[in-house]
């Protein structure tokens, strides 16, 4: 899978620029402010159909202007597709090959990218919604049932919610709360059996990272008592012993839009007593693992896309993930500093010429 040819008009600080790539990819050059950071998110709106950085599209339109646009060529099991996108402040429309299409999640079936951010950190450090949005997207973008399942849970989840926020009728409720355990089991067993095959890779590539001075420990951590095999039985009568707790707080209070990821590094918990150096790596290790699966799963490797993501780590550290890398991606790095990356040989581009 690899892009050849963007067009960018009216995006963040572009006002008109065309680029061509070459199927190893790009090292994206340029003093800090440039815009390379904005080149990188330009291709990824075209796979996600938004900002990677949650930004409103609206907030995307360059200054003065009324609206943005993107075009890409990218090539997929040989075939060439025609991806756009555009939005004003009110509307938004995304073509493929020149055809409409209703709903975002669409685009995963065309395009597979893998951003590796400074923000990525978080996935280790950050609260439990970073590591519920990693899992999420990294399953979406090759399970198109997770997503459908994903999409009902969390309507069912809004109406739930506003339930407990009136008098309700108990059988209406327990309507509700059959969907929802249905539904919220389906995601976590699907998320189960992704991570049955992430954990292991995972603890590979961080342990070749840290030169193997390091054990990883990586468990599922419920938001509900769950010790058998039956997590629709456990999670349905976790609800109805909390309806009190649900009624006060007036919100669910269980399910897996609350589970966690808990990763320890030597016995102690990454979120809490990791190195910066290291939640960069393990969070580095999590982006390769997400892609070695979608490479997997699809049998389309993805495209890979750094944010110099590198360069606040040692020398050692860098260099084995740059080994993990070697491989039949395209990639894209943005940096203001080439010499970090010198081993890629890419072609550059140059923001500032």
């Amino acid at each position: 899978m690899e892009i050849s040819y963007l067009k960018i008009q009216n995006y963040r600080n572009f006002r008109e620029r065309k680029f061509e790539f070459e199927p190893e990819g790009t090292l994206i050059l340029g003093r800090n402010g440039i815009g390379k950071t904005n080149l990188l998110e330009a291709i990824a709106y075209l796979a996600f159909g938004k900002s990677f950085q949650n930004s409103k599209d609206a907030e995307l339109i360059n200054f003065s202007k009324a609206f943005f646009r993107l075009e890409g060529r990218f090539k997929l099991s040989e075939k060439d597709h025609f991806i756009e996108a555009a939005a004003d402040k009110n509307k938004k429309i995304i073509k493929i090959d020149e055809i409409n299409i209703s709903r975002i999640s669409e685009l995963y079936q065309f395009l597979k990218v893998v951003y590796f951010s400074p923000a990525d950190i978080n996935i280790i450090g950050g609260a439990p919604s970073f590591r519920r949005s990693f899992i999420d997207q990294a399953i979406s973008q090759y399970s198109f049932k997770y997503i459908a399942d994903l999409r009902r849970y969390n309507r069912i989840l809004k109406q739930r919610n506003a339930l407990l926020k009136e008098k309700f009728d108990p059988k209406e409720k327990r309507s509700w709360d059959e969907q929802f355990a249905h539904l919220g089991a389906a995601i976590i067993q699907q998320r189960l059996d992704y991570m049955q095959e992430f954990i292991p890779v995972l603890v590979d590539y961080y342990a070749r990272i840290s030169g193997f001075r390091e054990n990883l420990d990586i468990k599922y951590d419920f938001s509900f008592p769950h010790q058998g095999d039956d997590i629709r039985d456990d999670l349905f009568n976790h609800m109805e012993e909390s309806v009190e707790q649900e009624i006060h707080y007036e919100r669910s209070l269980c399910g897996p839009h609350l589970d966690d990821i808990e990763l320890t590094i030597n016995d102690h918990l990454a979120r809490n007593f990791a190195s910066q150096g290291q939640k960069r790596s393990l969070s580095i290790a999590a982006r390769l693992v997400q892609a070695n699966l979608i490479s997997s799963q699809s049998n389309e490797p993805p495209i890979l896309m750094f944010d110099d993501v590198l360069s606040d780590l040692d020398k050692e550290r860098s260099k084995e993930i740059i080994n993990l890398l070697q491989g039949t991606h395209q990639i894209f790095i943005a940096t203001p500093n080439s010499e970090t990356y010198k081993d890629f040989n890419l072609k550059k581009i140059d923001l500032e010429n």
